[in-house]
């Protein structure tokens, strides 16, 4: 299992810096108010990253948290798709809906272009109750994507 602590130890083994928030409730989804313990959250910047499955394979999308996945849009992308379910991501991929981390995923990653007029960004990272913060130039710098437009415009 993909734990906050393997989480951490895996981005500082590639020296990606981040910050540790702690929050004092549990959320599967991206919290729209801060309950970090250290008042280091804004729900502005939160991010969710998604894992979907269709013909091509799996692939994790990566939105702003309040954002939803236009579904025509992810369509055009990669076909029929469904999201991968609790059971799946824990058995096939180590983790917990509401915990995953970009940085340890072997599948494709399409990322919606709003999430880069962010210059930091509050993600999962293998835990309800904890989450890192990172800057969006690290993100860039470390992680391989596709950027995209997948959100749902309003």
């Amino acid at each position: 299992m993909w734990t906050f602590e393997k989480i951490k130890e895996k981005l500082n083994s590639r020296h990606i810096p981040f910050e540790e928030v702690a929050f004092s409730d549990t959320a599967v989804s991206a919290r729209m108010t801060d309950t970090s313990v250290n008042g280091n959250y804004d729900p502005r910047n939160a991010v969710k990253t998604l894992l979907v499955k269709g013909k091509a394979g799996v692939f994790a999308l990566i939105l702003r948290g309040e954002d939803k996945v236009d579904t025509d849009k992810l369509k055009e992308l990669i076909g029929k798709w469904s999201v991968v379910t609790a059971p799946e991501l824990e058995t096939n991929f180590g983790l917990v809906a509401g915990g995953i981390n970009p940085f340890v995923l072997d599948v494709p990653i399409l990322l919606d272009e709003s999430v880069l007029q962010l210059t930091t960004l509050s993600m999962g990272a293998g835990s309800v109750t904890q989450g890192i913060n990172i800057k969006t130039d690290d993100l860039i710098k470390h992680l391989v994507f596709k950027t995209v437009k997948i959100r749902k415009e309003a």
